[in-house]
């Protein structure tokens, strides 16, 4: 990943957090990114996310701590608690609780699945991920985390209704390791099972590409691919900078900061390459 700005319209806040002061400033920069991952036949994936101060976790997570812990979303529990194996269980075997026992693929999804070599797992979290009102349960949504192979995907939700400084997150998913997914994902629940109460790690993130899925509209085109957040005590972000330093490696993930005085200029950026809500949401009445 790139890791140092070469213009002069970005400043460096932190070695993985930088904050562009113009709009060229950040065309320039997310140029110069995208012509990097091409050169080095990198997998660069996007987030946007309104509020700066959110976190790079899934629903699943701001949910259980809003509702155990009455505290704000972007909030990180203490050190005292996060490294606590009662948190650890809890959070996790509340996921297992949901997805398993309350809620899993119907039949129908199942044998549909099979016949066309389908990960009905995936494909119903999926489903939960794109139509969030559609989720039950109250703690709510899925451990997966939405990303775009787009830039401007991204740029769309950082910007999308926001009233703050927005941010955008880049990924080197290629810097991330051995990190794509093996196995179907109804595997991976039964393996976080066993592995996470028998004390063991959950590991890194992992990347959720399966060869074949359904098509929808709506993660079409939004270019979606999804990291699982293995560990739901951590946020990717945190993950990936201690990944780095462990490997004395370049950031595997990289905030650029977006100030509310760039939204006019991004908003019609977007508008004048068809980039609106009809477009991200083409099946939303």
């Amino acid at each position: 990943m790139i890791t140092d700005p070469n213009h002069p319209n970005t400043t460096k806040i932190s070695p993985s957090i930088w904050k562009v002061d113009s709009f060229d400033g950040l065309l320039t920069e997310l140029a110069a990114i995208e012509d990097f991952g091409k050169k080095s036949n990198s997998l660069i994936v996007f987030r946007g996310q309104r509020d700066k101060k959110w976190l790079l976790d899934s629903t699943f997570v701001r949910s259980f701590k809003t509702t155990l812990f009455g505290i704000k979303a972007h909030d990180r529990l203490t050190t005292r608690i996060t490294e606590t194996k009662e948190l650890h269980l809890s959070i996790l075997n509340l996921y297992l609780l949901k997805f398993g026992v309350l809620c899993r693929p119907s039949d129908e999804l199942e044998e549909k699945s099979a016949e066309l070599d389908l990960d009905a797992w995936f494909e119903f979290m999926k489903r939960i991920q794109q139509y969030p009102n559609q989720d039950g349960f109250f703690l709510k949504g899925t451990n997966l985390i939405d990303w775009s192979l787009s830039s401007d995907v991204a740029l769309y939700f950082a910007n999308e209704d926001r009233d703050s400084d927005g941010a955008l997150f880049i990924c080197d998913a290629t810097a991330t390791g051995n990190t794509h997914q093996k196995e179907p994902f109804g595997k991976i629940l039964e393996l976080m099972d066993e592995k996470g109460n028998n004390g063991s790690q959950l590991g890194v993130p992992l990347l959720i590409q399966p060869p074949k899925h359904i098509s929808n509209p709506r993660p079409n085109n939004q270019q979606a691919i999804y990291f699982a957040q293995m560990d739901m005590r951590y946020d990717l972000e945190l993950i990936w900078n201690q990944y780095s330093k462990i490997k004395g490696s370049s950031p595997v993930v990289l905030k650029i900061e977006l100030p509310l005085s760039l939204m006019p200029e991004i908003a019609s950026h977007l508008s004048g390459k068809g980039m609106d809500k009809q477009f991200i949401y083409p099946d939303e009445s």
